[in-house]
């Protein structure tokens, strides 16, 4: 006896059993595949890739005894799919189903084995019962099909009700436990959606408010729809396909219509994300899902973003530099940090360094035209000074007769350029700050790094400038107007302090500072160890001071004398450890 009234079922359901089985089976196989009747079937309509091969099903929707006629159909689908597929060589085949809902007879079963008896693989006759063990796995599938959306309502009403009834606590349920008694009903509700997706739910955590927690690039799910909760924290439903030609059988597309008026940057924003697929941010928007089970039934207004995810497939390209001669200069390889492409040109667009980040460049092409560059300076914060000063001292052997390309790992070059002029800014400051972190490297047990070098202002740059000339071994002579001292409340400092005033006085004192220098340069901050000692030519005592009456608390003033000469140098014979500073 059958286990489910199949002819009634197909005359209830706007569905063909065919149709069903094929759900059944990519629910149960989430790597089965749907062959699609369009483009010919070939005696297939789901395949599965195994490891030893191909398992196939072709499906029947005969509920009643099968007729010879109909016998003749299973006859034609199985030539087909041996003429098709079932070549030495090509397509190995594991196992063949032929499935209907009807149970077959025992002459029909030996008619079938006689049919296939010269396969190589084996070959079965699923029916009633196989059916039948897969809509009980998959309840929900099986009552929309024979009963319809309206048995689907009532099932999600049930599960609602459960959902939403007072969480109640015992001895033997904890509060936990209730709790997940019902997200697994509401879990139950979300499985019945789609018959194509499953929906993944949760919470995530970003690392600040304004950072949305980003799928990686091998999540499986296809959509992401997450809803901010506050506190930094996202509710996601992520739509992941439930078996390998969902996608197919049901697409889901985000139909987009740009709201930005012409002339005004977000719409030039837009259109260089259409041109050559730079990413922007927060375009107006009009946007209507279709497919899946997210899909609108009106248009919702919005903004949108596109990012930049991070890739490991930009191809390697080197920069060349060919002399007047033919002769290759150098070729330094480049660093691909973006690749994008017109969302609806194709046009190519690559970012590319310089491995120390020296120069960036931006190439553009498009399709049957020439390749557009340009160049500019990149940003080395960061960068190890030896490095950057090594690369900046190979750009800049560059010289007005050379030509410059960007070439492939096989040599193809992709854009020459004659005549290139680097900017004057490499050499001129670059380079020199490179070359003076090299040089206080020496001096000093901290690691050294390049600062932004846009962020480095004029007067730190001189001071960097005067701070490697002095610890190259020319001593900084400058002027000095006054120092103002006060006397300690400390007995013994404050006698120091007068001593001071009296050899002042007596014309026979000097003052001699050390220091280990800390500078900026940008937002970063550098020390030196090895100290300096700045000793002023000449002092005196200003005018009118008796040191005699000086109490702690007051101040006095300590002048030039003759010289106002101050003269730094680096401290000679100086070793790790051998000046301490309080």
């Amino acid at each position: 006896m059958p286990t489910y009234d199949w002819p009634l079922i197909q005359q209830r359901s706007g569905d063909s059993i065919e149709s069903l089985v094929a759900t059944l089976l990519r629910r149960e196989y989430t790597d089965a595949r749907q062959v699609n009747p369009s483009q010919g079937d070939g005696g297939i309509d789901i395949l599965r890739s195994t490891p030893d091969g191909l398992e196939i099903w072709q499906v029947k929707g005969f509920t009643t005894a099968m007729t010879d006629s109909q016998f003749r159909q299973v006859k034609k689908s199985w030539d087909r799919f041996v003429e098709e597929h079932v070549t030495p060589g090509k397509h190995r085949i594991v196992r063949y189903h032929l499935v209907t809902p009807w149970t077959p007879t025992e002459e029909r079963i030996v008619l079938f084995d006689e049919l296939t008896a010269d396969a190589s693989f084996p070959c079965q006759w699923d029916s009633d019962a196989f059916i039948a063990g897969l809509a009980d796995r998959c309840p929900e599938t099986m009552q929309r099909f024979v009963h319809g959306e309206g048995v689907l309502e009532q099932f999600i009403s049930q599960k609602a009700m459960l959902a939403s009834s007072p969480v109640e606590r015992g001895e033997s349920l904890t509060m936990l436990d209730a709790i997940e008694t019902r997200q697994d009903a509401l879990d139950a509700i979300r499985d019945t959606v789609s018959e194509n997706y499953r929906i993944e739910h949760g919470t995530r955590t970003a690392a600040n408010a304004h950072e949305v927690p980003l799928p990686a690039d091998d999540d499986p799910a296809v959509y992401h729809r997450m809803t901010y909760l506050g506190d930094a924290r996202w509710k996601y439903e992520s739509v992941v396909p439930r078996s390998a030609d969902a996608a197919e059988i049901d697409p889901i597309t985000l139909n987009t219509e740009f709201l930005a008026a012409p002339g005004t940057p977000e719409h030039d924003a837009v259109r260089a994300w259409s041109e050559w697929g730079i990413p922007f941010q927060d375009a107006h928007v009009r946007t209507t899902t279709v497919g899946g089970p997210f899909s609108d039934d009106e248009p919702v207004e919005s903004t949108v973003s596109f990012i930049e995810r991070g890739r490991d497939d930009a191809p390697p390209l080197y920069l060349r530099c060919i002399t007047s001669d033919g002769e290759s200069r150098f070729r330094l390889p480049l660093i691909v940090t973006a690749r994008t492409v017109g969302a609806h040109t194709g046009w190519l667009r690559l970012i590319a360094d310089t491995a120390e980040r020296a120069l960036n460049f931006e190439l553009r092409f498009k399709q049957g035209e020439d390749a557009d560059a340009r160049a500019q300076m990149g940003n080395v914060d960061g960068r190890n000074p030896e490095a950057v000063r090594d690369e900046l001292e190979t750009l800049l052997r560059i010289s007005e007769g050379d030509v410059i390309s960007v070439e492939t790992g096989n040599g193809q070059s992709l854009i020459r350029a004659h005549g290139t002029v680097l900017p004057t800014a490499l050499e001129a400051i670059h380079l020199p700050v490179a070359q003076h972190l090299v040089q206080l490297q020496a001096h000093t047990a901290a690691v050294l790094v390049m600062p932004s070098i846009e962020e480095t202002t004029d007067g730190q740059f001189r001071y960097l400038s005067l701070l490697a000339s002095i610890y190259g071994g020319t001593a900084h002579r400058w002027n000095w107007t006054e120092v103002t001292l006060q006397v300690p409340e400390d007995a013994a400092e404050a006698a120091r302090i007068k001593e001071v005033a009296v050899s002042a006085a007596a014309g026979g004192h000097t003052i001699v500072k050390v220091e280990a220098p800390v500078f900026q340069l940008g937002n970063r901050t550098y020390m030196i160890d090895h100290p300096l000692a700045s000793t002023a030519h000449s002092v005196q005592l200003e005018p009118g001071i008796d040191p005699a009456t000086l109490h702690p608390g007051d101040t006095f003033r300590l002048i030039p004398g003759a010289d106002a000469g101050v003269t730094t140098a680096k401290i000679v014979d100086w070793t790790p450890g051998s000046i301490t500073f309080d």
